[in-house]
């Protein structure tokens, strides 16, 4: 199924350390209007998406992501997602509007099952405790059999909450979530040349496999993780192709992204292209090693901004038989 995802503007109602906008962020930046939106909707389902997800700065508080929804499924989309921080699902007259306009798969941006550590993360005191009410809401209705697509996490693995990563997991597969995505940080934002917020991999990977383990051991969520190369693995869990693809395969298991870029009133003209090819073309980067590695098709490299961080020293040809 094709996707496509829509952005109507940056303005959100958090100010993630780690935000790729949030330096440029203007608070004054408007809102594209509704009928620029319907026309995006219309060009690309005639283009052949039938799946779209609306993402942001925060999707939520677009004032007219409710209208926007209900023309999707007009149109015909199959699939309607929503990228959010969660916040606004916490009031449950308003999911239900979202739900009913024809939303059907929901992707939350919550990064600890501690308050202290998200609300710190975010920037917003409280945050975490609305974002919780936000997820249980979600549950609550896919198990009342809407959502046909899923609820899932997309947490940003970041040092503050590396090393509780298989709490997190279990918290909110208790609460009831089944799909986790652990993204590496791309450094952006506040926390571009931040160690404090950036870990290196090196420090990173023994919790990510942590994790890994707890979830083969137990069961408890779809889980994988995104940004990480093969070659900072274990040379011994390189070898494990099924492993590295069920949960580290870098464009993940969900469906391939066109995205556009819509621009309020004098912020310049629209930008539409694909993630992947340019995530590999303008924010990653390869290293010597890249060139006869195994896993070159499959790897998108390292982003750039780590490298101006630590340098490329982690990084090397996969040791693989």
């Amino acid at each position: 199924m094709r996707n496509v995802e829509i952005n109507p503007g940056r303005l959100c109602n958090n100010r993630c350390v780690f935000c790729m906008s949030g330096l440029e962020r203007d608070r004054r930046e408007p809102w594209v209007p509704a009928a620029t939106v319907r026309a995006e909707l219309r060009r690309h389902h005639a283009e052949g998406a039938r799946a779209v997800g609306f993402i942001g700065g925060e999707p939520s508080v677009y004032p007219g992501i409710v209208e926007s929804v209900a023309f999707a499924r007009e149109l015909g989309y199959q699939r309607i997602s929503l990228c959010t921080n969660g916040m606004r699902l916490s009031d449950r007259r308003f999911l239900g509007r979202l739900v009913r306009a024809g939303m059907t798969r929901v992707t939350v941006s919550v990064h600890s099952h501690l308050s202290g550590v998200e609300d710190a993360l975010t920037g917003v005191p409280g945050g975490w405790a609305k974002k919780l009410q936000g997820v249980r809401n979600l549950v609550k209705i896919r198990r009342s059999g809407a959502l046909r697509d899923n609820v899932s996490l997309n947490p940003v693995l970041c040092r503050p909450n590396m090393r509780s990563l298989p709490e997190f997991v279990r918290f909110f597969a208790a609460e009831g979530i089944d799909d986790v995505r652990c993204n590496f940080i791309w450094p952006q934002g506040r926390a571009e040349r931040d160690p404090r917020i950036v870990p290196r991999f090196r420090e990173a990977v023994p919790w990510m496999l942590k994790l890994l383990l707890a979830n083969e051991r137990e069961g408890l969520v779809r889980l994988s993780f995104g940004g990480v190369p093969y070659c900072v693995l274990p040379p011994a869990f390189q070898k494990r192709w099924p492993l590295l693809k069920k949960y580290f395969y870098e464009e993940g298991s969900d469906l391939p992204t066109d995205v556009t870029f819509l621009r309020g009133k004098g912020k310049g003209p629209t930008e539409r292209f694909n993630w992947v090819e340019r995530s590999k073309d303008e924010y990653r980067c390869r290293v010597d090693g890249c060139r006869t590695c195994p896993f070159g098709d499959v790897c998108m490299g390292i982003y750039r901004s780590y490298a101006a961080l630590y340098g490329q020293e982690e990084f090397g040809r996969p040791e693989t038989a």
